[in-house]
């Protein structure tokens, strides 16, 4: 399976190099906090590359592998496209030139494959650098549609990971998992949230430095960016590692048995001496014909029965058995997945670094069929623990450093000494008032970008959404939800807004569609302009 990652910040849209074009690409969408301002933003993650066996030969998504093979990474690389608004602040604060230039980009990656002996690889190094292009509309300001700031392809090292039983899924790992990376001014480490950290590095006409830190995690954005949800990381691939040996009433069954504990829900978070409740588990079978046969021959309606032991690494419970207790109609015939609901199990933390919760290495469970009950006991190939099929993350980690752009106060020129004059008449301050420069809008996944231009000697604040100009059904249709905006005194600014349900809704199926912009300041009253919205 082949794969590249790349990374989408905001609406920007991603330009790979012609070398990139060949790859298709799984895309993830994570939250991304700025360090500038310390907000969550959804980025697409797209993935890409190659994955192989210990031979080299390229794996098809879906194939079965054996306990012991080898899964390799290969011909990775990582790329990326700001958004545009950096691209304007970079640029008004004297740090990327007008016309083209470049910056030096780190970024840190954590990888996983579950089931493996390998797991995590914690903080993958990764080296490019972005390429900065701006260009000026006729009035002396970035034009943010022609500019933009593009980071390169940077190659991921080849990964490698020896399958030890169980689905094994090749994925970014989950949030917490990247070690303290060196990010402080003095160059020291600290903890990063995410699982993917980017470090862009914007130096000022003096020499001094400015970091942009990106911390990236897989989940969704909550209150408008202020916090976010944690969510199981989506694959790049996955394949069936069948890890136990099976016997029925003591007779062996044919063939490795395919046995997995799995999650369905994003994972909870406890801080040490809290608890965490642990939902949406469940045990899956995917039998052969052949093993079904053995252990309920062709019955249609079957029970199942038995007690899961669980392990949660890092609690104060150590260790909890949960029943099983349901009945599961199956095909009469031919291989089946049987996926059997657990109990919600609540955990305890006794550290601060979150909990691995694993299942037992042996399982027995009865299925009941036609008044027959024959037992099925299931004992794990591999040696060793088995891999934490859940985990509980612990609580984010400390802010990530902020490095704000540093303050350039220009040297006074020497003047002559004043001659007393007639103090003049005040001159009251002009207020703020704000306009917009938009002319057209364009919806880009699920959001719509406005220019906000302030006049006067105060910054200008309040609120922007966006409706239908027409009613419906005797209504406006509130199409995004209200942003609060401030804009500098003299200066333009970019909001995004984000599609509200009932906009999604109303703009399903349709390419062109008349709006008004409502633009209400803090004081004052609401600018409204019309203007059309197309995708």
């Amino acid at each position: 399976m082949r794969w590249a990652v790349a990374l989408l910040c905001l609406a920007g849209a991603l330009v790979a190099p012609a070398s990139a074009a060949a790859f298709p690409d799984s895309v993830f969408e994570n939250q991304c906090q700025y360090s500038y301002d310390r907000y969550w933003r959804p980025v697409p993650i797209v993935f890409g590359g190659r994955l192989t066996n210990g031979s080299g030969v390229e794996l098809t998504p879906g194939a079965q592998l054996s306990v012991g093979d080898t899964v390799r990474l290969e011909g990775g690389t990582v790329s990326a496209v700001l958004p545009s608004w950096i691209t304007t602040f970079a640029y008004e604060a004297g740090m990327i030139p007008l016309g083209d230039g470049q910056l030096p980009v780190k970024a840190w990656l954590s990888l996983e494959a579950t089931n493996t002996a390998e797991g995590i690889k914690a903080g993958i190094p990764l080296d490019t650098v972005a390429r900065t292009h701006v260009v000026l509309t006729p009035g002396g300001v970035v034009d943010e549609e022609r500019s933009s700031v593009i980071v390169e392809e940077a190659p991921v090292p080849t990964q490698s990971w020896t399958a030890t039983g169980g689905e094994l899924l090749v994925r970014q790992a989950f949030a917490e998992s990247l070690p303290p990376l060196p990010i402080r001014e003095d160059g020291s480490t600290a903890r990063v949230r995410g699982s993917l950290f980017v470090d862009a590095k914007l130096t000022f006409p003096s020499g001094e430095l400015f970091h942009l830190y990106l911390d990236c995690l897989q989940g969704e954005q909550v209150r408008q960016g202020e916090t976010h949800t944690d969510a199981i990381p989506g694959t790049v691939g996955a394949f069936s590692v069948p890890g136990f040996t099976g016997a029925v009433d003591a007779a062996p069954v044919t063939d490795p048995v395919d046995v997995d504990l799995q999650i369905s829900a994003g994972p909870p978070r406890a801080a040490q001496g809290t608890s965490a409740t642990l939902t949406s588990s469940s045990l899956r079978l995917r039998l052969t014909d052949a093993q079904r046969d053995a252990w309920f021959g062709n019955a249609t309606s079957v029970a199942f029965s038995g007690t899961v032991g669980l392990t949660g690494d890092r609690s104060s419970e150590v260790t909890q058995e949960v029943d099983v207790d349901q009945v599961v109609a199956v095909a009469a015939d031919g291989p089946v997945t049987v996926t059997l609901r657990l109990p919600d199990t609540t955990w305890s933390a006794t550290t601060g670094d979150g909990i691995d919760i694993r299942g037992s290495a042996t399982v027995t469970l009865d299925a009941t069929a036609g008044g027959v009950t024959k037992t099925l006991t299931l004992t794990r190939i591999s040696a060793g623990d088995p891999y934490p099929f859940a985990r509980i993350l612990r609580p984010g980690a400390n802010p990530t450093p902020i490095v704000r752009p540093p303050v350039v106060t220009p040297t006074p020129t020497p003047t002559a000494v004043p001659v007393p004059a007639p103090s003049p008449t005040p001159t009251p301050a002009a207020a703020p008032k704000v306009t917009v420069r938009s002319t057209k809008l364009k919806v880009s996944a699920n959001r719509v970008s406005t220019s906000l231009k302030c006049t006067g000697t105060a910054a200008c604040r309040g609120t922007v959404t966006l409706r239908t100009t027409a009613k419906v059904k005797k209504r406006y249709v509130t199409l995004t939800k209200a942003v609060k905006y401030t804009v500098a005194a003299g200066k333009t600014a970019t909001v995004r807004l984000s599609l509200s349900s009932a906009g999604k809704k109303h703009l399903r199926g349709k390419k062109r569609v008349a709006v008004a912009l409502d633009v209400k300041p803090a004081s004052g009253k609401t600018v409204t302009k019309k203007l059309t919205l197309t995708r």
